[in-house]
């Protein structure tokens, strides 16, 4: 138990002397900006500035020790919560470790700090589904009304890009701001199509793939623009009925798979943290620990059953 406690708490001092080094290194850095200003005249203050940023920059790259993936980032930004994945991921351990060291560190019982842990774990990921499940239902409608406003900008003579333009300016968020991060990157010299691509693997958005893949197309075979997105808003439009019909149809099976899978989970977790002495037993013997497992199993593979009925792919 000793053993455990200190693995938990060197966690935590680590997450915070990462933090704090992270602050004092841009501390640092204005330290720096600002006495060079004061002590050099402009040319050497930014020919000394690049130096060292490109040094510091090649130093972080090899010695930085990244904790998420390129995939998680992305999954992360297209959730739109602002956090960036380290700071997540700091924030998901911090709430995972600190009940359950506190529960134990106050004399509560392993059996509490673990129930704590669990919920600390399940929670961050709810949140991060949930986030990004509402944004890509708002990002699909306002697809479809963005495709119409940039087919009436290209009857009217405007170009692609400017009527990417008028939806960055006139529309709101989630759309405004991926269109505005396009038109960003192109500014700066990125590819039309490099750019559009990103874009694409940012949302994970399979209508918005279906626009990118036209306008990639009409822009090399030279077709009529303004009428692949009238088609394309359409048949954006067909597809967000028809999505809404079978959640519609299936919303009885999802609640019930809900209740069915969450409610047996959350009574277990409410007798570890309520009553932990009534659920100790299945931790001290082998067949209490065999019958957990079971359960657990039989109750994921339920859940996943269920899911697979009630969720139809389009």
């Amino acid at each position: 138990m000793e053993i455990v406690i200190s693995a938990l708490i060197a966690v935590l001092i680590y997450i915070v002397v990462y933090t704090g080094l992270s602050k004092n290194n841009k501390e640092q850095v204005r330290h720096r900006v600002s006495r060079y200003f004061k002590e050099n005249n402009m040319d050497d203050v930014q020919e000394q500035f690049i130096r060292e940023k490109t040094e510091e920059e090649n130093k972080k790259k090899k010695q930085r020790f990244k904790l998420a993936s390129q995939e998680f980032s992305s999954y992360i930004a297209s959730s739109g919560i602002k956090l960036k994945p380290n700071e997540f991921i700091m924030f998901w351990a911090m709430l995972t470790l600190v009940p359950m060291i506190l529960v134990i560190l106050f004399g509560g019982s392993i059996v509490t700090g673990i129930a704590l842990a669990v919920i600390g774990i399940a929670i961050p990921p709810f949140i991060i589904n949930n986030a990004r499940k509402k944004r890509d239902d708002l990002f699909n409608t306002q697809l479809a009304q963005a495709t119409v406003m940039m087919g009436n900008s290209i009857k009217g003579g405007f170009t692609f890009l400017q009527s990417m333009e008028s939806v960055a300016e006139d529309m709101q968020p989630p759309i405004s701001t991926e269109f505005a991060r396009v038109l960003r990157e192109i500014h700066y010299g990125v590819k039309q199509t490099d750019a559009l691509n990103r874009m694409v693997e940012r949302t994970k958005n399979r209508d918005l793939e279906l626009l990118v893949s036209a306008v990639l197309t009409s822009a090399q075979v030279g077709s009529n623009l303004s009428e692949i997105l009238d088609t394309i808003s359409a048949t954006i439009r067909d597809r967000i009925r028809i999505k809404l019909e079978i959640k519609t149809l299936t919303a009885q099976g999802r609640v019930s798979g809900l209740i069915i899978g969450l409610l047996p989970l959350v009574l277990v977790l409410a007798l570890m943290v309520i009553s932990p002495g009534y659920f100790a037993g299945f931790f001290e013997s082998d067949i209490g620990k065999i019958l957990v497992v079971v359960s657990l199993v039989l109750e994921i593979t339920g859940f996943a059953v269920i899911n697979n009925i009630v969720n139809i792919k389009m």
